[in-house]
Order: C-alpha cells, then structure tokens, then sequence
C-alpha cells in the first residue's frame, strides 16, 4: 500500500473545536429558552392569582346586590382580611385590591371596576375586571 491508498481515520483537531463550538452554541439556546419558560410561568400564574382574587370580590359584590351596601363596603379591607369574613386576596407580594365606581355610586346599572396591583421581580403589575351590575 502506497500513502495515497490509506485513509485517514478520525477527526482533526479542526474538526472537533467546530464540532464542540455548535453544541456549546445549541446548548446555550436551549438553556436560555428553558429559563425563559420558567419566567414566562411565573408571570402568568401570578396573573391568573390576581384575576381569580378580582373574580372573588366581584362575586361578593354581586351576592350583596345592593348598591347602598355595595359602596359603602371597605373592599380593601375585605379582600385582604381572611375567610370566612373575607376573600384572602393577599397571596402575591405587595397585593392591593381596589374597587371603584366610574359612573357614581348611585348610579343605575352600577358600573364597578376592580384592579388589583402586584408586584412581580420588582416590577409594578396589574389587571382589571369592569362589571355592571343592577339591581334584582
């Protein structure tokens, strides 16, 4: 056999630094999606506690069903006070519920919107539910 006729077996040098460079760069990718999801689970459970925490005190509201009653509650108070004589709407960091009536308190149908505001890594958050509710 002559030098031509032999093949080289293996990987160069070359070779395997490319090799290793394009998993390090796949792996870095994955990773940073991985963390991501984490982050983007977080945010949406957060958003989920708080519009289940707005949900609670508008079902209150609607099982009260007079507006007299309704605007002179303290809804602050109630969400953050604990069951059965409020809604324990304190699960997330720095939680405060806020209830008001855009159109007045005597208004027909009474028009209620309820904001609840968190913060989340340092970062003011907050939804909103609007309702209108009338009289049965």
């Amino acid at each position: 056999m002559t030098d031509k006729d032999t093949k080289k077996l293996g990987f160069t040098l070359l070779e395997l630094m490319i090799g290793t460079a394009v998993l390090i760069i796949a792996l870095v990718g994955l990773i940073s999606a991985y963390i991501g999801c984490f982050a983007l689970n977080e945010s949406a459970r957060n958003l989920t506690i708080a519009v289940n925490d707005a949900q609670c005190v508008m079902e209150e509201i609607r099982d009260m069903n007079i507006p007299l009653n309704i605007t002179s509650q303290d809804w602050p108070a109630w969400a953050i006070a604990d069951p059965p004589g409020g809604g324990g709407c304190n699960k997330l960091d720095n939680e405060t519920v806020t209830v008001t009536y855009p159109s007045g308190a005597i208004a027909e149908p009474l028009e209620i919107l309820i904001t609840v505001n968190w913060t989340e890594k340092n970062r003011p958050r907050s939804t909103q539910l609007a309702t209108l509710l009338s009289e049965r």
